[in-house]
């Protein structure tokens, strides 16, 4: 079969099309369109708060109280307040601040721990007041538990539970999302650092229809991908279905690109090019 190139850039104008029919005129494939720029645009953003939870809770606890955030790449542009009393962390980007590589974040994360992430058992829990990431905000409560930690590799393994979770996109659409992920990160290898996810999730998708997702090979996002503003895993494979369409999508062998080849349940095969929702084309 001939792989052929997909773009998932949906402009509001197609989403506002799609919802607009009825089931029986919805093109199959249109809507698989539609789910899986969804998806990516969600896999990505939650990615990104996991990274900024790790580096407030290493720098606030580090150091106490309100803190220069200069080094921190994910942190450059917000103010952190660490109220070591009653182990809080505030991560605030106000009306929106764009990070160095192209990310553009605003509100606040709201951080309630107990112990750092190298420690295993300890746990933080993270509530959004108005946060986004690029166009896509975030409500629901996450929270982290620190399961494995070797601290002679670097490597450290966290469960996450995302309990009442909602993101809602540039054109108004929403979707819900009640999740399971287990990531865990390898520190040990400097900027070559990775991380991988094994993650289940279920909701209802911005037409209403029930969706589930899980993986079947971890997920990897690699940080030297970031720094070519690669935000989406570069290799692992999931499995998405909404309503009786499954589509099964790999992300590759681990090169930086937006890259994925999926397979539809009625056999179709195509490569496509991963778009997240809200993301200016040149950043």
């Amino acid at each position: 079969m001939i792989m052929k190139q997909l773009k998932f850039f949906l402009i509001g104008g197609m989403v506002m099309a799609f919802t607009a029919c009825n089931d029986s005129e919805i093109d199959g494939l249109a809507t698989t369109e539609v789910d899986l720029a969804t998806e990516t645009t969600v896999e990505s953003a939650l990615e990104d708060t996991d990274v900024i939870i790790d580096a407030a809770l290493d720098v606030s606890i580090a150091s106490g109280g309100r803190i220069d955030n200069g080094d921190v790449e994910v942190l450059q542009c917000a103010e952190v307040t660490h109220d070591t009393e009653a182990q809080t962390i505030t991560v605030d980007y106000g009306d929106g601040c764009e990070g160095p590589r192209g990310r553009v974040r605003r509100g606040r994360l709201l951080i309630t721990y107990d112990g750092d992430r190298f420690t295993e058992g300890s746990f933080r829990t993270v509530t959004f007041d108005d946060f986004f990431v690029d166009e896509t905000q975030i409500e629901g409560t996450r929270t982290h538990t620190v399961t494995t930690v070797d601290s002679d590799s670097g490597v450290y393994t966290v469960d996450i539970a995302l309990v009442g979770g909602k993101m809602t996109f540039d054109d108004g659409t929403s979707i819900t999302r009640e999740a399971s992920r287990t990531r865990t990160t390898n520190l040990g290898l400097g900027i070559e650092n990775f991380t991988t996810v094994n993650a289940s999730a279920s909701g209802l998708n911005r037409e209403g229809v029930a969706y589930s997702m899980e993986t079947t090979t971890p997920l990897t996002f690699k940080r030297a991908c970031r720094f070519e503003r690669i935000f989406v895993p570069v290799s692992g494979v999931k499995v998405r279905t909404v309503g009786d369409v499954t589509v099964t999508i790999d992300y590759g062998d681990g090169a930086c690109d937006n890259l994925a080849v999926v397979t539809s349940s009625d056999g179709t095969v195509e490569e496509i090019e991963l778009e997240i929702r809200g993301r200016r084309r040149g950043r």
